[in-house]
């Protein structure tokens, strides 16, 4: 190559190269920009504007610029199960330590307001850290990349599970990690291989070259898109929770109303009841405990009666998705006042979904193992017989070995 021509490639790929970092950076500078105004706007009126998820994204996003700004693809990034991993883990360590500590309300009756570094930690959000910014660039880091690992490995998964490959070659049966040639001299050894294998209940899928694939737990290969499906539900419906959902502790005399904070509702508590039954020792009655208490509440909204029940401990009232707990109780010199604890969390069913999709995973996983036997008249006018599994290989083993017995025995 001439020095005319190798000087020409390298001012190519240098342009090239300041192209690809040029639209990032830009990107970078525009989000920046946009992340301080945004931010100065809520933290001046955290009490009007909840801006936490935008910023969250936000912050997601400069990161992101940056990293493709180093010359890195960020969808290598994404869909990077090492990054899954250790989102998870942090996560969890980060879940332990909002455990540990008091978060909301909680902290202002704990005795960290006095410690010398509750402002530094008020201040990373430790004390509300399921609705902190970082915490919820976490979340959506983790969705992102939960969306692309799905996104790229769904059409493949389905592919395996609805057009396997099925016409294969001689080689292809011989070198599976089991295999057997079994001499065929009657003119119906591939009919009889259909019937043993359709006895052991193997689905039977024909190919257009004589090749014949059976196959057992077809759909083992999706559990771990399930596992995939299932945390990113469980973290968008804990997420939807955080925002729109709430928890509110009531406590309303007999006969008073009060208004559910957030909301246009009042609840009024027509009365508390209690029944008793008699604590005895030695055929004495020594006390009494409550067995059953429960409250008469009636739900306005604008001022209309919408609701009424009496409920229990674990008999709410529910309405609109907001649910009336009865929570407890305690005595007055006026009278009983009844605690309730209001609560909405709109993003439970994903959560519950989520769950199901991760035991649905579980299932697939351990017992639906995905079998495949192949079979076909090989060249050598010789029965070829192959097959593999993705777990169980010694319950496999047995299975095969069996299978194998029988054609033998059955020429």
């Amino acid at each position: 190559m001439s020095a005319d021509k190798a000087a020409a490639i390298k001012k190519t790929d240098s342009k090239g190269s300041s192209g690809s970092i040029f639209i990032p950076a830009v990107l970078a500078l525009v989000l920046i920009v946009l992340n301080v105004v945004l931010s100065i706007a809520y933290y001046n009126n955290q009490d009007v504007y909840d801006l936490r998820w935008v910023l969250a994204i936000l912050d997601l996003s400069i990161i992101l610029s940056f990293y493709a700004m180093a010359g890195k693809r960020v969808s290598h990034l994404l869909v990077s199960m090492k990054l899954a991993l250790t989102l998870l883990l942090v996560l969890a360590i980060l879940s332990i330590i909002g455990t540990i500590l008091p978060q909301g309300e909680k902290v202002i009756n704990s005795g960290w307001i006095d410690n010398p570094l509750y402002n530094f930690y008020r201040h990373l959000g430790l004390f509300d850290m399921y609705h902190s910014r970082w915490f919820l660039a976490l979340l959506f880091l983790l969705a992102f990349n939960l969306i692309v690992c799905i996104y790229n490995r769904l059409p493949t998964a389905v592919k395996h599970v609805m057009r396997p490959r099925i016409d294969v070659k001689d080689i292809f049966i011989t070198s599976q990690p089991l295999s057997a040639e079994i001499d065929a001299p009657g003119g119906n050894t591939m009919s009889l291989a259909r019937e043993v294998l359709s006895d052991h209940h193997y689905r039977i899928r024909e190919g257009n070259t004589g090749s014949v694939m059976a196959e057992k737990g077809r759909f083992a290969g999706l559990y771990s898109l399930s596992f995939h499906l299932s945390f990113l539900l469980i973290g968008l419906g804990a997420i939807i929770i955080s925002f729109t959902g709430f928890e509110e502790r009531l406590e309303i005399p007999d006969g008073a109303t009060a208004s559910v904070p957030g909301t246009e509702l009042q609840v009024t508590n027509h009365g508390f009841q209690m029944e008793t039954v008699e604590v005895r020792e030695n055929d004495r009655v020594v006390g009494y405990r409550p067995s059953v208490y429960s409250s008469d509440l009636e739900l306005f909204d604008n001022g209309e009666s919408v609701a009424r029940k009496t409920i229990t401990v674990n008999d709410p009232l529910r309405y609109g998705g907001i649910n009336f707990h009865q929570a407890s109780y305690y005595r007055t010199g006026r009278g009983y006042v009844t605690v309730l604890s209001v609560n909405k969390s709109p993003g439970k069913s994903l959560i519950y979904l989520g769950f199901g999709a991760m035991m649905g995973g579980i299932v697939l996983g351990l017992y639906f193992p995905h079998r495949r036997i192949w079979f076909k008249m090989g060249e050598s006018g010789k029965l070829l017989v192959g097959g593999r599994t993705n777990r169980a290989k010694m319950s496999f083993q047995q299975d095969f070995d069996n299978i194998i017995t029988e054609l033998r025995s059955s020429k």
